[in-house]
């Protein structure tokens, strides 16, 4: 039986091995070419009679693993590792064997798949972060074994259909949460797009439908502007002389999502879906390319990004501009030079950056800086949780460029502090940080730093290192070097510190520690899972708590009592969240203006409207609930929940998104239910800015 399913099979994988060779005789020389050929007839021995879940024969997967590393312009020890990548774990091949047939480097590759692939199936959730910080550190010993990881965790997405739906799911939010970052990190842009698209897909198969279907009917009317725009472009370009290749791209369907989601926005609100793409040769024809741009597009003010003179952390590089084109469309142009494009999509997998002896060509001296990023934050880090939360730390938000006395440029994260600078600079700095000057003007080393202003940090004689430091630096850098520091610090004067810093920031929350007999505390003890004020003191001097934040657990802790009543007796809602996190949930769906409770409990508040089955449980219970006050000024959105009965016709549904869209909200989730053959329930959960706006 599996032999015949194996013969009825052949074609398709005659097929794809063919594709193979013949992709790889572009770049590669013959021998390689050769060497490849042996590793398919390899593969598929050693998996012969082994089936995917779809049916096809197992060597179906190893073969498009190595056609995506042959699509990278990858070596041939790349491409058949990636062949390979299963023989060892799934086979009974042996390393040895492998070493014997194909070399020693390509027996490298496959033991650091085989390791990987072995705590891919040890770990569980809990250890995600262990197995980021593995697949990270296999980036330094050799790069090659990730972007093999990578090419082998596509191409099962792209099959992912053949799987349990649960499976599909938590294989996918894996992708968005370890390896589309891991991607991105190494610079490999275009791989981590197709990491994100098929895992969106997969998650939210209906809304990446709807935007896709939105995309086709604008496509007509779109490339005709194209076509307008580029013609112009290129007339201009051919007056002034100007050696350009303009290519055109449209923005990916996770990404048009993310914005739509984090602006807020409904698609028609999206205008900036395509982008330009103008090569030039050289870094200084880039420039010329922006102004003649400019000469024949106006360009929107604050929406100019000069990613050449100040590179991304990551290495990324290219003018960013947009401008409005014919009849009021705005369009994105992106201007590169090839060897940035190229490193923009590709990253450290970039033409042969696996030749690690190469030192004289630009992009790989990117991409080892990239790798060695990655390594630099792994030693910093503690544990695999921390370093986990850095990578995420340094990847979240937009950034801000600021300059050094001297006048060079510093990347730094927005919201980044004096002291982020500092630490950016050097670690010795950050730890002899006595003051800054910021515009030449001195600032309190908290000030969150703005683009374009010229920091200066005065350096002390001795080390200043303060724990009270990190309840405002954000960088993974600053955090992990200060609590380095404090590890240092003797236990008497991190409790004298810790005592100082605790009393101001329960000073700044209308309280005071000297209030509390210990008897008191306990239920403050018990939040913050420590024994005694003694240890807490500690804690906190030594950087492993933060003053502001177990300042917010005094409020929680002390509900019994009477002061902690008079603390949270009245709790506005916007400005102020120093009382815990504040959690608007779905049993009720609390919107701006509603008449509203603040539930204090161990995870902090709950607004709940008045008339809300839950409160009942709180309402008797002594400093469990606080009256709210909305700040009008806040500008927030919140969740809320509409159900309706529609005629079951086509188009309905449209109608109402349309309606919605019109009056400045956006849909989250859709749910559909049929009553009958004329009438269906349309439950949408979307947002609103108060009561008017739902009105």
């Amino acid at each position: 039986m599996f032999e015949s399913i194996s013969l009825f099979k052949k074609p398709k994988t005659s097929r794809l091995s063919g594709e193979l060779e013949q992709l790889s005789r572009i770049y590669l020389n013959p021998l390689s070419s050769q060497k490849i050929k042996k590793a398919v007839e390899f593969a598929d021995k050693a998996h012969d009679g082994q089936f995917r879940k779809s049916g096809d024969p197992f060597l179906v997967h190893p073969i498009n693993v190595g056609l995506i590393l042959a699509s990278l312009k990858m070596d041939a020890d790349t491409i058949i590792a990636g062949l390979l990548h299963d023989v060892v774990e799934d086979c009974e091949v042996s390393l040895s064997t492998v070493k014997k047939e194909f070399g020693k480097n390509v027996a490298k590759l496959v033991d650091g798949m085989t390791k990987l692939l072995q705590l891919d199936d040890k770990l569980k959730d809990q250890s995600q972060a262990e197995y980021f910080q593995k697949m990270a550190l296999a980036t330094a010993a050799d790069v090659r074994v990730v972007i093999i990881k990578l090419a082998d965790r596509l191409h099962n997405l792209r099959t992912i259909e053949h799987l349990p739906r649960a499976k599909q799911i938590k294989k996918a939010r894996e992708t968005l949460d370890l390896y589309a970052p891991l991607a991105h990190q190494i610079g490999m842009h275009k791989m981590a797009t197709d990491l994100e698209d098929h895992s969106f897909k997969t998650i939210h198969p209906i809304r990446h439908r709807l935007i896709t279907e939105a995309l086709k009917k604008n496509d007509l009317s779109r490339k005709t502007l194209i076509s307008k725009v580029k013609k112009s472009l290129n007339s201009k370009f051919k007056k002034n002389k100007l050696d350009v290749k303009i290519t055109g791209r449209e923005k990916r369907i996770f990404s048009i999502y993310q914005k739509m989601k984090t602006k807020h926005r409904s698609f028609s609100d999206i205008y900036d879906v395509f982008a330009f793409r103008v090569i030039v040769d050289k870094a200084e024809d880039c420039y010329r390319a922006l102004g003649t741009i400019h000469n024949i597009f106006s360009p929107i003010s604050g929406k100019f990004k000069d990613y050449i003179a100040v590179p991304k952390m990551n290495g990324y590089q290219a003018i960013h501009t947009v401008v409005m084109t014919f009849d009021g469309v705005p369009m994105e142009v992106q201007i590169q030079t090839s060897a940035m494009e190229t490193f923009a999509n590709y990253g450290i997998a970039s033409h042969g950056l696996y030749k690690t002896k190469v030192n004289d060509d630009q992009v790989q001296a990117k991409s080892r800086q990239l790798v060695q990023r990655l390594t630099d934050i792994s030693n910093r880090s503690s544990s695999s949780s921390e370093f986990l939360e850095s990578i995420k730390t340094d990847m979240k938000g937009k950034e801000v460029y600021v300059f050094a006395p001297n006048g060079r440029i510093f990347s730094l994260k927005q919201g980044s502090t004096s002291i982020d600078f500092a630490y950016a600079i050097h670690s010795s700095l950050g730890n002899y940080c006595l003051s800054c000057e910021v515009d030449k003007k001195i600032a309190p080393l908290s000030t969150v730093l703005k683009s374009g202003q010229t920091i200066e940090i005065i350096r002390g004689k001795n080390k200043t290192v303060n724990p009270g430091w990190l309840n405002f630096v954000i960088s993974s850098k600053a955090i992990t070097e200060i609590k380095k520091e404090l590890k240092k610090m003797k236990i008497s004067d991190a409790r004298v510190l810790g005592k100082d810093l605790l009393e101001d920031s329960l000073h700044d929350a209308g309280m005071q520690l000297s209030e509390y007999p210990n008897e008191q505390l306990k239920g403050v003890f018990k939040l913050l899972g420590v024994r005694s004020l003694n240890q807490l003191l500690v804690d906190i001097g030594s950087g492993r708590k933060r003053s502001n934040l177990v300042s917010q657990s005094f409020a929680e802790g002390l509900r019994g009592f009477k002061r902690s009543r008079e603390v949270v007796s009245e709790l506005k809602i916007g400005s102020s969240k120093k009382y815990g996190a504040i959690k608007f949930p779905e049993c009720c769906y609390p919107i701006h203006g509603d008449p509203c409770l603040a539930v204090h409990n161990e995870l902090g508040i709950t607004i709940h409207r008045n008339e809300c089955a839950n409160l009942k449980n709180f309402l008797n219970k002594p400093g469990r609930c606080s009256n709210i006050i909305w700040d009008k000024d806040d500008e927030s959105e919140f969740m809320s929940s509409l159900v309706m009965v529609l005629l079951n016709e086509p188009g309905a549904l449209a109608d109402v998104s349309k309606i919605i869209s019109n009056n400045g909200s956006n849909i989250q989730s859709v749910l559909t239910k049929t009553l009958d053959e004329n009438f269906i329930e349309l439950s949408a959960k979307i947002l609103v800015k108060d009561i008017r706006h739902l009105d």
